[in-house]
């Protein structure tokens, strides 16, 4: 019935943007979450660079040699530790076929218009909400130890108002809590349309703002099923307890497959296991402010104001959420040669966590074919904080049938009307 509820499965930061931009539009909307709290997964201990500048698909004929260079344990920042994996090969097969120049151009130009929107929005939200400005738009660094490395990326991104090329020497000029680095440095890019911020901590503010709101969230709820009526979501089923609906959004990250093959199908979304550390930071002179992407190790690197936190690492390793002791080493390593004598390195946090990654690149974004009520938000990769406001906003106007402000960011798929 219309007057019953859009629930929203999963209060990550995507269907917890999800939930607010339903509501702003008058929903009611509930929120089905099987975590005491929002953003307790991959939302919780990412790097929190909207990386607009970054937005570029994995799909490309260059990822072919790259992870074959995986597969032998050579290529910085990527790891295969369940090649045996079934889900693995079937994902693997589709990526092959978008490592094509015409479909990374295409998959890419989704990823940086989708990225570009939410990116522009994240001010106004946090005034919108009367939220404290707790992210920071002066652009971030993209930086190199290879010279070969920086002169061909500079080359395929050029020079404009946007983005532009910096020497070492520039770059410590500019961001001297890099001087520690300055002899690995052989040039990087100031990226001036990035954005950072706790991703956490907005989610969980967006949370209680939404709350405040008439959001309705049930935590500790896992989803067991769906009632099914007329080609449409009839209920949600709970552990506890059948929660009848207007509509579901599954903003479900790598646990979609799960919930959907019931339903008859199974979103080619793979978990790449991503890894963090967070160290207090004691010397503020020391750190750079802007945060930044190492592109030679693969690490992104950035300064919440009080806390320092470094990203590293794909891993193709299933469902695994171990915290293995190489890979708290890699990252203990990289801060203690970069930035040791400006941070606690006696009591770091690390995390791990399980970033929901689409063949093409671009998330599923749209309304499933078979159910007229049921749609996806889903398989934003390592960009679910970039994209997160702009895909919630997306969807919403494709729900409430407004005009859409943007068309075709969406991996598209047999079973979905992709947006």
């Amino acid at each position: 019935m219309q007057d019953d509820p859009i629930v929203v499965i999963g209060a990550g930061v995507i269907g917890t943007m999800t939930a607010r931009a339903l509501a702003k539009r008058g929903r009611r909307v509930t929120v089905i979450e099987r975590l005491p709290g929002p953003a307790q997964l991959c939302s919780r201990g990412n790097a929190g660079i909207m990386a607009v500048g970054h937005a570029k698909a994995w799909a490309e004929p260059a990822a072919i040699p790259a992870l074959g260079q995986a597969l032998l344990g050579r290529a910085p920042g990527i790891r295969v530790t369940r090649l045996m994996d079934p889900a693995l090969w079937r994902w693997g097969v589709e990526f092959l076929r978008h490592c094509t120049t015409a479909a990374n151009k295409v998959n890419t130009d989704k990823e940086r218009r989708l990225s570009r929107y939410s990116r522009d929005m994240l001010q106004a939200a946090e005034a919108e909400m009367g939220l404290p400005a707790a992210t920071w738009h002066a652009g971030a660094l993209y930086l190199f130890q290879d010279a070969a490395q920086f002169r061909n990326y500079a080359a395929k991104v050029g020079a404009g108002a946007e983005i532009t090329a910096l020497s070492r020497d520039d770059l410590i000029a500019r961001e001297p809590g890099l001087a520690a680095m300055r002899d690995r440095l052989a040039g990087g890019l100031l990226s001036r349309i990035d954005s950072v911020g706790d991703c956490h901590l907005f989610t969980g503010r967006t949370a209680a703002w939404a709350a405040e709101n008439g959001v309705e969230f049930r935590y500790d709820t896992d989803v067991t099923g769906f009632a099914r009526a007329n080609g449409r979501i009839t209920a949600v089923q709970t552990d506890a307890g059948p929660i009848a609906c207007a509509g579901v959004v599954l903003a479900t990250g790598v646990e979609t497959p799960d919930l959907t093959r019931p339903l008859g199908f199974a979103p080619a979304i793979y978990p790449v296991k991503g890894y963090s550390g967070t160290w207090r930071i004691t010397d503020p002179a020391g750190v750079p402010k802007l945060p930044f992407v190492d592109e030679t190790e693969l690490l992104a690197v950035a300064n919440y104001g009080d806390r320092l936190r470094v990203t590293a690492i794909a891993e193709f390793a299933g469902r695994d959420r171990s915290l293995p002791a190489d890979r708290v080493k890699l990252l203990d390593a990289y801060v203690r040669r970069s930035f040791g004598a400006a941070v606690d390195l006696d009591h770091p946090e690390f995390w791990t966590g399980l970033r929901p990654t689409t063949p093409a690149g671009p998330p599923y974004l749209g309304r499933v074919r078979r159910f007229e009520n049921l749609w996806i938000n889903a398989g934003h990769g390592q960009l679910g904080w970039t994209m997160s406001l702009g895909a919630a906003e997306t969807l919403a106007q494709a729900m409430a049938g407004e005009p859409p402000a943007l068309r075709d960011v969406s991996s598209r798929a047999r079973w979905l009307e992709a947006l």
